[in-house]
């Protein structure tokens, strides 16, 4: 099986100051069969950003995970200065042109100091492809135990894997998810002035990576990572 594949992390809609940015022009942009959402925002009562967007860019298939609901969004403290005056869930999203054949969480644990909780992971199953949309802590310390936890959690199903999404470590870190190992490279936060990598796509054995970068600045504050991705001959 062959994807193309990107992630991003919505930063909830708004940009590095606060306002709004054209979520469904993001995705369109994105133009990939699969898309892995990171600080997908729902406000209570409505659709969320991640769902409006896949209805107007085709895709047919969605699938949301809230990481904390019922917060205000000022108290996610994800931009400094003023935030519209909101309450919804915090959380991730994957969206497919492709028909999946099963989706299930996987609990990270915590980190002490972290509005969110627990973090979990969310695993979608294609055929003879599986991904691993994730966004870790940003509690640096408790990053790579969190990571740790993953790839143990992985272990043992038998099909190629890849974990995406916003890792909130730089490149040298991710060495911890061995076997697992980097696919993309560039600096992708902050998106107006990049200085780090934080959004990895990391593959697993029996996977393989082409048109793998960094994606153009889409109003968030990271920027998205991008490539096209396949099994093995073996592994089909």
């Amino acid at each position: 099986m062959t994807l193309t594949l990107a992630s991003v992390n919505l930063h909830c809609g708004l940009d590095r100051n606060g306002r709004p940015f054209p979520v469904k022009q993001a995705i369109a942009a994105l133009d990939a069969d699969v898309v892995l959402v990171q600080e997908n925002w729902r406000v209570e009562g409505s659709t969320s950003l991640a769902a409006a967007a896949a209805a107007d860019c085709g895709y047919g298939s969605v699938t949301e995970l809230d990481l904390i609901s019922g917060v205000p969004l000022a108290r996610l403290d994800i931009v400094d200065g003023e935030v519209p005056e909101e309450t919804g869930s915090f959380g991730l999203a994957v969206l497919s042109r492709v028909p999946w054949e099963s989706v299930w969480p996987l609990a990270l644990g915590a980190a002490r100091g972290d509005v969110v909780g627990i973090r979990s992971a969310q695993v979608v199953t294609f055929a003879g492809l599986r991904a691993v949309n994730v966004h870790l802590t940003h509690r640096v310390l408790h990053g790579p135990a969190q990571l740790r936890r993953l790839v143990a959690g992985l272990r043992g199903h038998g099909i190629p894997t890849l974990i995406a999404g916003d890792l909130n470590m730089c490149r040298p870190t991710v060495r911890v998810a061995h076997p697992y190992r980097p696919a993309v490279r560039g600096r992708t936060w902050p998106a107006h002035r990049p200085m780090a990598q934080l959004d990895h796509v990391l593959l697993g054995p029996g996977l393989t990576a082409t048109h793998a970068r960094v994606g153009p600045p889409v109003g968030s504050d990271h920027l998205p990572v991008q490539l096209t991705v396949a099994a093995s001959e073996g592994d089909r």
